[in-house]
């Protein structure tokens, strides 16, 4: 069943996800800020195109946009998430400090 609204909500919980502004989610996905204003403000749905962008700019594809279920993974993200959910709990922090580590050292 469809939920009223469910694209824009969608949108947003993208966008916060990703730490985008509307201006920073139309400089990403190449809508017009125009566009995404007006949508927001009549929340309106979008037309597919406006998805697909959208969806591009997330990093996530249409399926998993409209999947309740989805935990909007890439295959990367995916694979990596088994393959740590494969280690020991021992392994497993290390690889935590380990990209601790990366992530203060970029």
């Amino acid at each position: 069943m469809y939920e009223e609204n469910f694209c824009i909500k969608r949108i947003k919980e993208l966008m916060e996800r990703n730490n985008y502004n509307p201006y920073r989610l139309a400089k990403k996905s190449g809508i017009s800020l125009s566009t995404l204003t007006s949508m927001f403000e009549k929340n309106t749905d979008p037309r597919v195109q406006t998805i697909e962008k959208i969806c591009s700019a997330c990093g996530i594809s249409v399926s998993q946009f409209f999947d309740h279920s989805s935990r909007d993974l890439t295959d990367t993200q995916e694979y990596i998430l088994d393959a740590f959910n494969r280690l020991s709990p021992g392994d497993q922090e290390h690889l935590i400090s380990y990209l601790n580590y990366l992530s203060e050292h970029k």
